[in-house]
């Protein structure tokens, strides 16, 4: 039975008008009910869309509960004179894991010269499912690949890493520091590539694992005796993530381990975004955090320079207030993980508060609702010996 024939004729008629009229259905309802029937009616409307992202329980303590605290030192962010008021928008991604990781770890193993067949890990389970390819017990090159997240792989050569020459300490020569055992490198064992080879070498194992990259977007990270090692990271829309890729060359030369990403990111579409102003209240609250791309990956030179020296040592007591000045926001993709274990690369900031690359933090910027924060959670701090309060 329809819902018009439980209100009496002279509602009906009403009804028909109002429809005549183009007045809302559910407004026409509620009138008669009200008038005719003199009862109050309560409409059920659809449940609005829930969080597209649910966080897991927080890592670490929030301000608010680290404030409970007798350590606890506040830091009090405020705006710079060209701050920007202005909100946004931006893409938010979802990292997915599609396919076969067996197939996948496969076709990884023939660009890394490994045969046999790929079978889970002997620690597998069902929160972080691994899978291998080679010797689990390390006697021989090895593929890992963790089927969550960001989908992590990574190879080895054990064999490429010289074993140290120890030698027992006799009991009246050890000592606390030392242990029972003294041990010391051996010289390298053979050449290395040069930068220039090393990176031609890496770009065409990363563009062969899955990573579309040039060699004008590999960064050095060593280049010694024992080896040279490098990375790249992983890019969208042109923009730097935290996902990172390297390669490490060992003494030989031989090629020591390379590691990866297996996820693709998928976008869900584009959500309006705070400004910076507004995100300077999300990073005192420190539930707001994603991981932004490497520092030395954003042009920041001095990150490889001598140790910074303050000319004055920073010294805080518990309780005391630390103003920071926020100057100006970097848009960037920032990496996060939701409740269930996936990755996602979400709108966020670089919030900058000084001249060198460490005086910077990172600041979700997604409007609210989009995401679902855990609650603050706060963990036991062991208390200092009396007398090493320094």
């Amino acid at each position: 039975m329809s819902r018009e024939s439980d209100v009496p004729s002279k509602g009906q008629g009403r009804l028909a008008r109002l429809r005549e009229n183009g007045e809302n259905l559910v407004v026409a309802i509620l009138a008669i009910a009200a008038v005719v029937l003199g009862t109050i009616v309560t409409v059920f409307f659809p449940p609005s869309p829930g969080p597209l992202i649910v966080l897991g329980d927080a890592g670490a303590t929030s301000a608010e509960s680290w404030g409970e605290s007798a350590l606890y030192i506040d830091y009090e962010y405020v705006p710079g004179a060209d701050l920007s008021d202005v909100p946004g928008s931006g893409v938010v991604y979802q990292l997915e894991l599609s396919g076969d990781p067996l197939q996948i770890l496969a076709g990884l193993g023939e660009v890394y010269g490994l045969e046999g067949t790929p079978a889970p890990s002997q620690y597998f389970d069902e929160v972080w499912p691994g899978y291998i390819l080679g010797p689990e017990d390390w006697s021989g090159p090895t593929l890992n690949l963790t089927w969550s997240g960001t989908g992590p792989w990574y190879y080895s050569d054990p064999d490429a890493y010289q074993q140290p020459t120890c030698r027992e300490i006799e009991t009246e020569e050890s000592s606390e520091e030392l242990g029972a055992f003294e041990c010391e490198n051996p010289e390298p064992s053979g050449p290395l590539p040069s930068v220039a080879e090393a990176t031609d070498m890496a770009v065409e194992l990363f563009q062969k694992s899955g990573l579309k990259v040039t060699a004008s977007e590999v960064t050095v990270l060593a280049n010694d005796e024992w080896g040279v090692g490098l990375s790249a990271i992983q890019t969208i829309e042109g923009e730097d993530t935290a996902l990172e890729w390297s390669v490490f060359f060992a003494p030989g030369p031989t090629l020591a381990s390379v590691s990866g990403h297996a996820a693709t990111p998928q976008s869900r579409g584009v959500f309006d975004t705070v400004s910076p102003r507004d995100a300077l209240e999300r990073l005192e609250s420190g539930l707001w955090w994603g991981s932004p791309a490497p520092l030395y990956h954003s042009g920041f030179d001095s990150v490889f320079e001598d140790s910074h020296s303050f000319d004055e040592p920073l010294s805080f007591e518990p309780g005391d207030v630390i103003t920071v000045t926020v100057e100006s926001a970097d848009e960037a993709p920032l990496l996060i993980w939701d409740a269930q274990g996936t990755a996602w690369l979400v709108p966020g900031y670089i919030m900058r508060h000084g001249d060198e690359p460490w005086n910077a933090s990172a600041v979700i910027s997604v409007e609210e609702g989009v995401i679902e924060l855990p609650d603050p959670m706060m963990v036991d701090i062991m208390p200092i010996p009396e007398g090493e309060q320094s």
